[in-house]
């Protein structure tokens, strides 16, 4: 994709259209501006973030979203709170190519995507939400994909139960939301979001809080098996305790039982610890994940496998007193296969990461066979402007090892170079709150490929991406 220009051959032409298209422009943005004042006007005139504060779209609604729109229809028993977002981003890119995809998808390309769903609370703490979501790309070389309007989330969620309202259970289609640092399990960008049918209990008191939960997966059969889809399980409970300011923990214990991988069946277990608090103006987390079990062979169960995988990754950063300013440095690592041949499996099996949060906007990395230092630095310039910079650098562990991470070669033995550098990519964002339910973010970045990324990949030149966004919420 590359970054598209105007080529100006006739300027007096184009000078008058262009005057023509801004007064029409300028007229829709007025009516548009009345519409969102009269929404908003009894609301305070604080700024509020459709886009948050790393600059990475979350998916919506959620939970906090949903209850911060006011109801269209309140009685003493009933609540009904609508939610409407769009998602608009025009984007241009230079010599650049999509995370999985081996060519670059066309210089300009357009992302739509709309989120529609309402909130009903029903008495004794009884929310119904259901939302849908409709996502399209539109690129000169790859066409519309995915137009269509999908169930992302339909749940009940049962609030303050039993003797002391310290329990809640939520089943459904639901997102399953953020843990931890995100390494396992975390939210999606810009794209469709994640969600599964599951059933989660929620335990909540003072400083404890715990979640047991069940998640029914799909997954696609491999070509060589003689059946259409696999469908493992998730089961997992994840657990915060908050001791003090300085000193919290996580103690998260996920199990996946019958997932392919690498040509194997597997069941893991994946015991994950975190630390994490903050002493003064400074911030810090350090997390190991472990992934430990067995495999067997998806044709032949007689072959057996083991697994021996972990991820882990180390941050501190600095909040300034009055909020304005933070500044973080992270170090991640999650392993790779020495030997692709074996029945070991020790590349790290990444589930729902939050990729984009983790490694910026460049879309050429994984989370795993890889390590990787990432900067990032967020400045509120005012109240309703805020830019950032993030930066990156990585490096894979194993040159041919058996996940994907960032290889596009159909065959690891065609790789013809022993260099294990990924790259060097940096971003810069610009976000801009009009107010609680219209934001504009202006983004660019760079990345300069390794000569592993190149090798695999077939990108030898700094790859360039920018775009600007608009983000409305009804």
């Amino acid at each position: 994709m590359k970054p598209f220009f105007l080529l100006i051959t006739q300027y007096n032409f184009l000078a008058e259209q262009t005057k023509r298209v801004g007064k029409i422009c300028l007229f829709i943005f007025s009516l548009l501006q009345i519409s969102i004042q009269l929404q908003a006007q009894n609301s305070n005139d604080a700024a509020h973030s459709i886009l948050p504060a790393d600059g990475v779209i979350q998916y919506l609604p959620k939970d906090t979203t949903a209850s911060a729109t006011p109801a269209i229809l309140s009685t003493n028993k009933l609540q009904f709170t609508p939610q409407v977002n769009f998602f608009f981003l025009p984007e241009g890119t230079l010599n650049y190519k999509g995370a999985g995809l081996a060519v670059d998808t066309g210089h300009l390309n357009f992302y739509l995507r709309g989120d529609f769903g309402a909130k009903l609370s029903l008495p004794k703490n009884v929310d119904m939400v259901f939302s849908l979501q409709s996502y399209g790309i539109y690129t000169r070389s790859l066409g519309p994909l995915d137009p269509n309007l999908t169930l992302y989330e339909g749940y009940v969620d049962l609030k303050k139960l039993g003797r002391n309202s310290n329990l809640a259970l939520r089943f459904g289609r639901m997102s399953l939301g953020k843990y931890g640092n995100e390494i396992l399990v975390g939210d999606d960008d810009f794209i469709k979001g994640r969600s599964f049918e599951s059933v989660r209990l929620r335990y909540k008191k003072n400083r404890v809080t715990s979640d047991l939960m069940w998640v029914q997966l799909y997954q696609p059969a491999p070509p060589a098996a003689n059946f259409d889809w696999n469908h493992p399980i998730f089961l997992a409970t994840f657990n915060t305790f908050n001791i003090s300011e300085a000193l919290n923990f996580d103690a998260n214990l996920p199990f996946i039982i019958d997932q392919y991988n690498n040509g194997w069946r597997t069941s893991v277990f994946m015991p994950d610890v975190r630390a994490f608090g903050q002493v003064g103006n400074f911030k810090y987390s350090a997390e190991l994940i472990l992934q430990t079990g067995t495999a067997k062979g998806i044709l032949n169960e007689n072959l057996t496998g083991t697994l021996n995988a972990y991820a882990a990754e180390l941050s501190a950063g600095y909040t300034s007193t009055d909020g304005k300013l933070n500044a973080s440095l992270a170090y991640y690592r999650a392993s790779g296969d020495d030997n692709t041949a074996d029945n070991e499996l020790k590349s790290y099996n990444v589930l729902w990461q939050n990729e984009h949060r983790r490694f910026g906007y460049i879309d050429a990395f994984k989370g795993s066979n890889i390590q990787a230092v990432t900067l990032h630095l967020d400045w509120k310039l005012g109240r309703l402007v805020s830019t950032g910079v993030h930066g990156v650098m990585a490096r894979v562990l194993e040159s041919k090892d058996r996940s994907s991470g960032v290889i596009t070669l159909e065959n690891l033995n065609r790789l013809n170079t022993s260099n294990k550098f990924i790259g060097i990519g940096g971003d810069w964002y610009l976000n801009y709150f009009y107010n609680h339910n219209l934001n504009f973010q202006f983004s660019t970045s760079a990345f300069g490929a390794g000569e592993y990324f190149t090798a695999v990949n077939g990108t030898d030149k700094t790859m360039i991406r920018f775009y600007l966004m608009m983000a409305f919420r009804i």
